[in-house]
This record gives C-alpha cells, structure tokens and sequence, in this order.
C-alpha cells in the first residue's frame, strides 16, 4: 500500500487549519445580491450586504460603488457616512440602513432609480487585516410608475375611482377590470412631459360592495404590465348609513298613497314588518359577534423578536425611537421595524384587538414562526405573512400576494383581528366604524405568531401601539356574516 509523502500530506493540513481559523484571523466573506435587482423607473431599490460569519463593520469602511471602484455611490468611513465622496448623480438619493451593523449586515436605499442607473454595482468593506468586495446587477425596467388609485368621491350614488401613472416611453394601454377579471370600459387622459414621457390618468365610477377593482397599464398585449388594485367594500357592523333615510322615504311616499286611496292601514303593517325584520338581523348578527369574542386571547410581545429601534413596556406596548437600544444578539430578532407576539396557533379560533393610536404607518397580521427575520422581503403569503397595512391616512392595503388597495370610511384607531386556523380565515375589522376591512383566506400549515410592524411616518408625530384585552361593546350587532369572499 502507498504511503503519503510529506510533502504531499503538509499542504493539505495547512489548508484545513487555515480555512478553520479564518473567523479568528478575520478572513470574512462580503455576500450581497445572489440574483439581478429589478425595480420600475421611478422606484426605490435597496442593496442588501453583510459578512460572513458575522462581525462587527462599526469600525470598518464600506463603499458601495457602479462599474468602478473609484465611483463611489456611498461611502462609510470612520463611523459616518462620507456624502461628499459621492458622485454628483447619487447626492441626495442614498441612505445606508446600519441598525445591524454591529453584526456585519448593512442595507444601502437607492432612491427613485431611473434608466441611466442601471449596471454593475458592488460593496466593499475594509478592515485592517483584510477586504472584499461583493457584485451584482442592477435591472431597471423602463415602464411607467405603478398606477396609483384614489377615490375622488361620490358621484350619481355610486363611488367615482381615479387611476394615475407617469413616465411611460410610449402611450400605453390602459385597462380596469372587474371582480371577475373582465374589462370595464372607460375613458383616459394622456399628456407628455417637458422629458418627453407619458402621463395617463383615467377614471371609473362604480357602486358601493363592487368587490376588487384593478387598474393596469402596458405598452403592448404581451409586455408585462404594472397594475394596482383596490377593494371597494362596506359596512360591516352598523346598517348603512343611507338606510335610515331610504326607509323614511319610502314610508312617507306609502304614507302619502296611503292617504290619497284612503287605506291607512297598509303603512302602519309593512312599517311593522320591516321594524321585525331588521329587529331580527339584529339578533343574529349580535350573535355572531358574541361567538367571535368568545374566542379573545390574551397574547404578551415577545421583546427577543423585537427590532432595537422598537421599545417594548409590560409585554403589551411598542413604540419607535430613532435611537436604537442595546439588544443581545439572538436569531429570533428580526431586522425590519417589527415584534411577534410569545403565543402562537396551530389550531383552533383567536380573536385579539391592537391600538394603533393616530400612526401614520403601520401592519398586523400573523406570520409563520420559521420566516427568514434576516432578510427584508414582501409581507405576502409566498413569504409566510398575512398583513393588513396602511401607510397614510383611509389607505389601507393587504398583499394576496399583490398589493390590493382598500377603500375604508375612516381612519382605524382599533383594529381587531379573527383567526379561524381549520377554516383558513384572517378577517380585519375597524373598530371606529364597526366595518369589516378585509377577510384573507388560505389553507394554514404550521406555527403562526401575530404580528406588529411599527413604521413611523415621521419622527414628530409617533405614538405606541397597544395590544389589548377584548373592548366590551355594547349591543354591537353586524350586518353580514364572517365569510370569506369567494
């Protein structure tokens, strides 16, 4: 049998000692991007870098530059940013995220990318005993903004919806379409710009409980198309609040027939029967917010999930500081601006209630106790969260997994939340109004934990969110029972 030369055998030890101490020596590794960035012209992109394994970047340099590394897009140096490093055409439009950079993890926001952004980009940290670099691909697709749609107002009884984009190369193809995916027709408006691009804007009236409308846009039938969509429900608890007056009307112009033919019996029976109807409605519905409190919980924050710019007081309040808090380390921690809750389901019905006060900014929900709390990702269901969002004042959205906008009355100070885990149901009430948000169905597999993200609009006007025990109503009833939209 051969035997290994010394000369031979030595190498290869050398190689494994070295590659074993590396972490000792600090011969860490820069990860960035694994696959191509793409955004839409006029969006935000945001550079995920960091180390591995794990240290500390605090005292390192870390220059983001495009194609060249002396074109520095941001620059990092001796614990501040170095603005005046950049080139002329980033100023102003960058922000390096370094809430982790004690643990090597940093995030570079490119703000409102356009065309000519597009190429090479790469990260680069420098230590004193070491320094690599990381590349990637930035993609920029050159359509138009995603549309936006707002509710002008009330129009003829039913609700007039505008849709706006900018910034299209070419006059595109405007749709809406309704519940059921087929084509509304409607009229637009397209201008151009001093830059020679396209502005479109188009409107649609439509009734009240019209379900899901979606706007879209693309250059051609077969080009990807950028679209938003909006939900147009109503009221969920309380009666409409045109009933009331409906059914006065109604009596009266009975009443006035009535008068006219001599039969005044006849009013005073169908206002009777109506009276019994909705007395009736009442009842069962009552009923079924009863059966829903039944299942209230009593749910604690967990502080170890809990983002370092996020302070959490009796288990039960988080609020947002700028200054970020000495945390430990700990894989539960997530690195966007959120908390889960200690408790978690696998079976069975929840209901809970969070204060959210008068913030600009903020998502609930529930996500899957095994999502990846390292990574900035979509909060939809492709990566295990089930949210409702709002991010101004009557916007609210969900992600099923797109964004659908919705259409509520007023602004939610109280959000209660009904899990039905066998039934695979998220249902989102506003407790100001008495109305029904959403409903998000799906067939649940695993651990859920509720969720709290807090996103401050800005820093004047931020206040704590609160989850609470059950708030007693009294005699609340609803006006449609807890199904999920089919």
């Amino acid at each position: 049998m051969k035997s290994f030369h010394c000369n031979t055998f030595m190498p290869l030890v050398l190689m494994l000692v070295v590659s074993l101490l590396k972490p000792c020596l600090g011969q860490w590794q820069v990860v960035g991007p694994e696959k191509p960035i793409r955004v839409f012209a006029g969006e935000d992109a945001v550079f995920p870098c960091f180390l591995s394994p794990e240290a500390n970047a605090h005292v390192m340099e870390v220059r983001f530059f495009k194609e060249h590394f002396s074109d520095i897009v941001h620059l990092y140096q001796d614990g501040k940013d170095q603005k005046y490093m950049q080139m002329p055409a980033y100023q102003g439009r960058t922000e390096l995220v370094k809430d982790f950079i004690m643990d090597g993890h940093v995030f570079l926001r490119l703000k409102k990318v356009s065309p000519s952004d597009a190429g090479l980009y790469g990260c680069w940290f420098s230590s004193q005993t070491h320094e690599q670099e990381a590349i990637w691909e930035l993609q920029v697709t050159e359509m138009g903004s995603t549309p936006l749609i707002s509710i002008v107002g009330y129009i003829g009884g039913g609700i007039q919806l505008l849709c706006q984009s900018s910034g299209w190369l070419s006059q595109p193809i405007v749709k809406w379409k309704g519940p059921e995916g087929f084509v509304i027709p409607a009229q637009f408006k397209v201008n151009k710009d001093i830059h020679g691009r396209f502005d479109v804007e188009t409107s649609l009236t439509v009734q009240e409980n019209s379900g899901i409308i979606s706007c879209s846009m693309q250059l051609t039938d077969q080009s990807p198309e950028v679209k938003s969509r909006l939900l147009i429900g109503e009221t969920f608890f309380q009666t409409s609040p045109w009933l009331p007056p409906s059914i006065v009307l109604m009596l009266l112009c009975i009443g006035g027939c009535a008068w006219i033919i001599r039969m005044s019996i006849l009013p005073f029976k169908l206002m009777r029967e109506l009276e019994n109807e909705l007395e009736l409605e009442k009842m069962h519905r009552c009923t079924e917010w009863r059966e829903i409190q039944k299942h209230a919980v009593e749910l604690t924050l967990d502080p170890d999930t809990a983002h370092p710019k996020l302070y959490i007081s009796d288990l039960k309040t988080v609020i947002w500081r700028n200054a970020p808090q000495e945390v430990d380390i700990s894989e539960k921690r997530f690195m966007r601006m959120c908390v889960v809750t200690s408790q978690g389901f696998q079976k069975g019905r929840h209901y809970w209630e969070v204060d959210v006060g008068h913030n600009k900014r903020w998502y609930l929900g529930v996500c899957f106790d095994d999502v990846d709390r390292k990574q900035y990702v979509t909060l939809s269901p492709i990566n295990g969260y089930w949210v409702l969002g709002q991010e101004t004042d009557n916007w609210c959205f969900v992600f099923i997994p797109d964004r659908v906008h919705l259409f509520v009355r007023t602004n939610p100070t109280q959000v209660g939340i009904f899990l039905d885990y066998e039934a695979g149901i998220l249902s989102f009430f506003n407790l100001d109004d008495k109305s029904l948000i959403y409903t998000l169905t799906h067939q649940f597999r695993g651990l859920l934990r509720p969720y709290i993200q807090h996103c401050p609009y800005n820093e004047e006007n931020v206040s704590s969110i609160f989850i609470g025990p059950v708030s007693q109503r009294k005699k609340p009833f609803l006006k449609k029972p807890l199904h999920p939209p089919t």
